[in-house]
């Protein structure tokens, strides 16, 4: 902290609190309590401003030349980290307008239309089908997450079926998370996600090379031909980096966004009802109820540009603020019942899960679909689905991006 800020109206996180503090624990009595004290509030073992006023939340992120992705300051570890080359979330100004432009090209309505039937249906009957050989099963590890990791690798072009190659993807993934969660000052992790960016591009370079030579009907050959008259420059590198973000972002975020909205169900026998007599907007609803109350991605850094004030407080020049997206998106001051269940809440969609401005997620629409035909394809198996309550009971798990699990179920 500097000695800008206004001591006299100082908020302070709980000494014996961070926001980094809930690996596998329940954060959101937490962020109740520091609610309670204001936003935003200085988190000194975080050295961040925490933020959990849903408009400012919403503010921030929309100023960019003020508030900085972290990226900013990425240097060559955290460039090799991410993938390099033409990637999305390093990139800034008219670099960053040329590639969100063109990733909401290949993510468009339309396209996404096609890859329901043609991606996203199959593997998700292929995975259902394989749980559905026993009375019992465990709904996180064996079903949400071995759905999107295949649905990336399928519209990359490469081997969905792969049940190795499936498993590594999330363990590598996990490690760059868990560095990007430290705000990218932890060393260790740092290099562990530098070994794992590695293995990753290992996994994919071979594609890429052979989509550039013989192009096919998936992103990669895609990236290879559509971007250069996107205005993006394309060498091995940067497709490389393209298809990476796509890699990354479209795996894990999506595997915790499926178990949370199975939770829901789960855990309520009466919205399960609800949604068995009538999958359309109800489900809409759920999906966007669960986006919202449990937020996968609980935060995300912003670098402060310049002297500015967020609320009432001063935020100096170079430091953080970590917006707490999963605390806003129970902001009392924007949702009546702000932790129930609400499927008819008026703009159901009017959350941060995804983010907001320019930097909001590109395959936001990729993720609600996917959430949606996982639900519908075990509603359509098993008519009695419900909780096992003879086997452990769900919880938090994990802490920057998060899910309730495990999820063992009865099938019938």
């Amino acid at each position: 902290m500097t000695a800008s800020t206004d001591t006299a109206r100082l908020r302070i996180c709980p000494a014996d609190e961070t926001i980094d503090g809930f690996d596998d624990r329940d954060p959101f009595p937490f962020y109740e309590q520091i609610r309670a004290v204001g936003s935003p509030l200085w988190d000194a073992r975080a050295k961040a401003w925490l933020v959990l006023d849903f408009d400012q939340c919403a503010a921030v992120q929309r100023d960019e030349r003020i508030f900085a992705n972290a990226y900013i300051m990425a240097d060559e570890v955290v460039r090799q980290i991410k993938g390099g080359g033409a990637n999305i979330t390093l990139s800034r100004d008219a670099e960053h307008d040329r590639l969100r432009r063109f990733h909401l090209k290949l993510l468009s309505p339309a396209s996404v239309a096609r890859f329901r039937i043609a991606h996203i249906g199959p593997i998700v009957d292929f995975v259902a089908d394989r749980i559905g050989q026993g009375g019992r099963a465990e709904l996180f590890a064996d079903y949400a997450a071995q759905i999107p990791p295949r649905v990336i690798c399928s519209l990359l072009g490469m081997p969905f079926d792969d049940d190795a190659m499936m498993a590594r993807i999330l363990v590598l993934n996990e490690e760059i998370v868990q560095f990007i969660a430290s705000g990218y000052r932890d060393e260790e992790r740092r290099d562990r996600a530098l070994a794992a960016s590695a293995e990753l591009n290992a996994m994919l370079l071979p594609y890429v090379r052979a989509r550039r030579d013989n192009p096919s009907d998936d992103f990669i050959s895609r990236v290879w031909q559509e971007a250069p008259a996107a205005g993006i420059a394309m060498d091995e590198d940067a497709a490389l980096g393209l298809c990476r973000e796509l890699y990354f972002a479209g795996s894990d975020t999506t595997v915790h966004g499926i178990a949370n909205a199975l939770y829901l169900l789960l855990a309520d026998p009466a919205l399960m009802a609800q949604i068995r007599s009538d999958r359309g907007k109800p489900l809409a609803a759920l999906i966007e109820e669960s986006l919202r109350l449990f937020n996968v991605v609980q935060y995300r850094h912003r670098i402060c540009m310049a002297d500015t004030r967020i609320g009432d407080t001063p935020i100096a020049k170079g430091e953080v603020v970590i917006l707490v997206h999963a605390a806003a998106n129970r902001d009392p001051a924007k949702y009546d019942g702000p932790a129930d269940v609400d499927l008819h809440r008026r703009t159901p969609t009017d959350h941060l899960a995804f983010g907001k401005g320019s930097r909001s997620c590109v395959g936001s629409q990729l993720a609600r679909v996917e959430m949606r035909v996982a639900i519908e394809a075990l509603l359509d198996r098993f008519d009695a689905l419900a909780l096992d309550r003879d086997a452990p009971p769900p919880r938090f798990q994990a802490l920057y991006m998060r899910s309730m699990a495990p999820l063992h179920v009865r099938l019938g």
